[in-house]
């Protein structure tokens, strides 16, 4: 019996996917579609080459995608560079390498019968074929295809377009997409940055690469918080099965205090708090399935710019970077909310409020970046594929647009509460049912149960 598997994206989701069915695929004659809309597998935005040497903010010990061999990364790094150690934060790029090789191997030693096919362009719909069996898949400027079932590997969406960028889009002081900045500032220009997350730490350390000569920086994001260092701890210090979190989930505000005593002990001992925030980071899709609605929203509302300067850390040198640039002045972070950019010519007068303040305050920039990370919502997608899934009542948001409803294994909820047994979602919306689920150790766990499921349907993954 031939089946054809359709994964749509091709970067660390969709790569590890396609990698996990040709180990395990399932029985008889299978196609592996693989379409990426961008120009190289394996990659997608995380993992793309560019000129600055972006730096994963994870250690190399941590980031295999073979659960049962987690220095697979490493080995691979060796093989070029000897010298690199398990605690090392090395270039994305290298990184998307890596997955090239993972699937690249895969496809190597695949079983007969089982093909991998590499389609570039990209999907704008997905429909029931003649006859209802199969999903129909469409490529412009390639034949459909036809899938037994389908996988969405989208990635993450693109930042949405706040109310003060409307209008903007195309003046040439601002730059809608962190990853598109030139690199022809110097001491004399001063860009202001919005967001205060990973992003904005990449693009800052970008700024400052040309001979010592950078920008004057601000940022402003609502708390004005920076994402905090990393350190070598142990992952699993801290052990148990987190029942006495587990059972205050009824409660943020309870959860939080527990946690904060758990640092607290952990640290009297010797230990570190990353190794709890570690520990509640396994807990967290159990804790977020537990909580109330009411209490999620408190957890967004007060709680989750806190937890993301704590849970998304950056490497010890980049931290430090960062420090050097806002003791010498070369770097400001505010804490506050735009009100609007006006344009005055090339520049761009940024009209804001600090935070805590109802006094307007502004300053003229020579460019503005967003950094404001992904927008989950649905309903503002602009993806030509998920405006049509959408539409079509094929996909559904969970009330708190944080991304794309789904029941066991990635199994898209349709707007009639139905689950799909032929189109399956993997990825960083996971965070409407998961929360944790934007990192590569929770999405490679998601991407095998699912291939596994993919392969054998009757059988679910112990």
């Amino acid at each position: 019996m031939h089946q054809t598997i359709v994964i749509v994206g091709a970067g660390f989701c969709g790569s590890v996917l396609a990698a996990n069915v040709l180990r395990r695929p399932p029985l008889g004659s299978t196609e592996i579609v693989l379409i990426e809309r961008g120009t190289s597998i394996g990659r997608g935005v995380a993992y793309a080459a560019h000129d600055v040497p972006y730096v994963l903010n994870v250690p190399a010990g941590r980031l295999s995608v073979e659960p049962g061999d987690p220095l697979h990364f490493l080995r691979f790094v060796r093989q070029s560079h000897p010298e690199a150690d398990a605690e090392d934060f090395l270039p994305r790029s290298m990184y998307g390498q890596y997955l090239q090789e993972v699937l690249d191997e895969a496809e190597r030693t695949a079983p007969a019968g089982v093909t991998l096919r590499r389609v570039f362009g990209e999907v704008t719909g997905i429909e029931r074929a003649e006859g209802g069996k199969l999903l129909r898949v469409e490529v412009p400027g390639s034949s459909p295809v036809a899938a037994d079932r389908v996988v969405l590997a989208l990635g993450n969406p693109p930042s949405a377009v706040h109310p003060w960028a409307r209008g903007l889009l195309h003046h040439p002081a601002y730059f809608h997409s962190p990853w598109s900045v030139p690199r022809s500032f110097s001491a004399r220009h001063s860009v202001l940055i919005v967001g205060s997350g990973l992003t904005m730490v990449d693009v800052a350390l970008s700024l400052s690469l040309e001979g010592g000569e950078m920008p004057l920086v601000r940022t402003i994001s609502r708390h004005g918080l920076l994402p905090l260092g990393q350190t070598i701890f142990r992952p699993k210090a801290v052990q148990g099965d987190g029942d006495f979190l587990l059972s205050s989930a009824l409660s943020i505000r309870r959860v939080l205090a527990m946690s904060r005593a758990l640092s607290e002990r952990v640290e009297k001992m010797g230990g570190d708090w990353r190794e709890v925030v570690t520990f509640i980071r396994h807990l967290a899709p159990d804790l977020w399935r537990r909580l109330p609605e009411e209490e999620r929203r408190r957890f967004l509302r007060h709680v989750q710019s806190y937890w993301d300067v704590h849970r998304h850390r950056v490497p010890p040198n980049m931290a430090a970077r960062i420090d050097h640039m806002r003791r010498s002045g070369r770097l400001n972070v505010h804490a506050g909310r735009i009100h609007e950019l006006v344009p005055e010519g090339d520049e761009l007068r940024v009209m804001w409020r600090r935070r805590g303040s109802s006094e307007h305050e502004s300053f003229a920039v020579n460019a503005v970046i967003n950094a404001t990370g992904p927008d989950y919502a649905l309903r503002r997608s602009v993806d030509p594929l998920v405006r049509s899934l959408r539409a079509a009542g094929l996909v559904s948001e969970d009330r708190l647009n944080l991304g794309i409803r789904t029941a066991r294994y990635g199994a898209c909820v349709a707007a009639d509460g139905s689950a799909s047994s032929q189109l399956f979602y993997l990825g960083p919306m996971l965070r409407a049912d998961h929360w944790e689920a934007t990192a590569a150790p929770e999405l490679r766990v998601h991407a095998e149960h699912l291939a596994r499921h993919l392969s054998d349907p009757e059988h679910p993954p112990g």
